[in-house]
C-alpha cells in the first residue's frame, strides 16, 4: 500500500497526471496524501498567480450536497484559468442523487461520470473518492483499462506494516526499532492511517532521539483509548455491552458506513485470530505472535475466555460477513452497523437460547 501511494506521489510531482482518480478502501490517509500531492501541483502553495486564479481552477464537491452529476461535469467541461489543468473533487460519490430533491437517480448519476471518465477532458483532474465506494461500481470499471482506479488496504501482514513503519521514520529523518515498530503495529494494527497517527505520537515522546520500545509502551495507553480498541478488546474479553456501546459511538460519529463497518471487520479478525493463536500456543505467546510481553498478558487472559470451538465459530462468522458487507447479503450490505452487532452478540454468546451463526 505505502509503495502505491509513494508510487503516485512521486509520478504527481513530475507533472504526470491523469485526466481522472477514482481513490477507494479503507485507508483514508492514503487517499487524503494523494489528493493534497494533486492540490500542490494543480494549485502551487508557493505561486502568488496560481493561488489567485485557485478558485477559477479547483473546485470541491461532496454527493450529499448534490442532487445530481451535473454540476461535477460542468465544472471539468470548464478551461483552466492561466494554468494547465484545473483540479475538480467529488467526495462520496455513492451519495449522489439520493436526497428528496434528486434531478435523476443514483443509478443515473453514476452512469454519467462512467461515460465521463471513458472521454474525459484533457484539461480537467477529476478525483473522484470515498470509502464507501464499491470495487465492482461503474466507476471502477471505467477505469480499469487505464488504471485510474486505485483501491487503498490496510497490510495484509504484519512484518509488512512494520517495514512501513521503519521506512516512514526514515523518511521523516528519524529512526525507530524494528521492536519498537512492531510493538506499535500489534498496538494499533495495519492500517495506515492509524500506523501514521501512533508514529507521530511516538516520535514526540522519543523527542530528538530514535523511538525505542519504551517510548512505544509510554504512548500505547493513550493509543488504545481509540475507539476501535476498545472494540476489540471489549469483544475479546466477552463484554458485549461495552462492545455494542463503542460501535454505536462508532457509527453515529458522522462517518461513512462502509469505511467503518469494513475498517472495524479487519480489526476484529485480527483480534480473534491472535486470540486464535493464543490459544493454541500456551506458554510460547510471545514467539508465536511476536508481540511484546505487555500486549501478550492481556492476549493471554482473553484466550483463557474462549475455546477453540467457539474460535472457530467466530472466525467463520467474520469470513461470511466480510463476503455479506461486500454485496453478498443485501441485508448485511445496506446495514452493515445491524449486522456487526449480530456478530458480536453470537461471538459474546450474548443472546440466550439462541445459536450463533456459522
Amino acid at each position: 500500500m505505502s509503495d502505491d501511494v509513494r508510487a503516485l506521489e512521486r509520478a504527481i510531482a513530475a507533472g504526470k497526471l491523469d485526466p481522472v482518480y477514482v481513490l477507494y478502501g479503507d485507508e483514508p490517509a492514503a487517499i487524503r496524501a494523494v489528493i493534497t500531492a494533486l492540490r500542490k501541483v494543480v494549485v502551487p502553495p508557493d505561486d502568488p498567480t496560481a493561488q489567485a486564479m485557485a478558485a477559477f481552477n479547483h473546485e470541491r464537491f461532496d454527493g450529499v450536497d448534490l442532487s445530481g452529476a451535473g454540476p461535477v461535469l460542468a465544472a471539468c467541461a470548464q478551461i483552466p484559468m492561466m494554468s494547465k489543468w484545473r483540479l475538480v473533487e467529488l467526495a462520496n460519490p455513492d451519495d449522489l442523487g439520493k436526497g428528496p430533491e434528486a434531478e435523476s437517480t443514483a443509478a443515473a448519476a453514476m452512469d454519467a461520470l462512467a461515460a465521463y471518465i471513458k472521454a474525459p477532458s484533457p484539461t480537467s483532474v477529476l478525483v473522484i473518492s470515498g470509502g464507501g465506494i464499491d470495487g465492482r461500481s461503474k466507476l471502477v470499471s471505467a477505469c480499469k483499462a487505464n488504471g485510474w482506479a486505485h483501491k487503498f488496504e490496510a497490510y495484509k501482514r504484519d512484518d509488512e506494516a512494520v517495514g512501513f513503519v521503519v521506512g516512514e521514520a526514515q523518511a521523516q529523518g528519524r529512526k525507530i526499532s524494528r521492536d519498537a515498530a512492531a510493538a506499535l503495529v500489534a498496538s494499533v494494527g495495519t492500517g495506515r492511517s492509524e500506523l501514521l497517527g501512533a508514529l507521530e505520537q511516538a516520535l514526540l515522546h522519543a523527542g530528538d532521539g530514535p523511538v525505542g520500545l519504551a517510548d512505544v509502551e509510554a504512548i500505547v495507553a493513550h493509543t488504545r483509548e481509540a475507539r476501535i480498541f476498545d472494540l476489540t478488546d471489549a469483544v475479546g474479553r466477552g463484554e458485549a455491552s461495552a462492545a455494542l456501546a463503542v460501535l454505536a459511538r462508532m457509527f453515529a460519529a458522522g462517518e461513512k458506513d462502509a469505511g467503518v463497518s469494513m475498517q472495524v471487520l479487519a480489526m476484529l479478525t485480527r483480534q480473534i485470530r491472535l486470540i486464535f493463536t493464543a490459544k493454541v500456543n500456551p506458554g510460547r505467546v510471545a514467539d508465536a505472535t511476536r508481540l511484546p510481553p505487555f500486549l501478550v498478558r492481556g492476549l493471554e487472559a482473553q484466550a483463557r475466555g474462549f475455546s477453540e470451538p467457539r474460535l472457530r465459530s467466530a472466525y467463520a462468522a467474520l469470513v461470511r460477513l466480510d463476503q455479506d458487507l461486500k454485496g453478498g447479503s443485501h441485508v448485511a450490505y445496506a446495514s452493515p452497523y445491524m449486522a456487526l452487532q449480530r456478530w458480536i452478540l453470537d461471538t459474546c454468546r450474548a443472546l440466550p437460547g439462541v445459536d450463533a451463526r456459522t
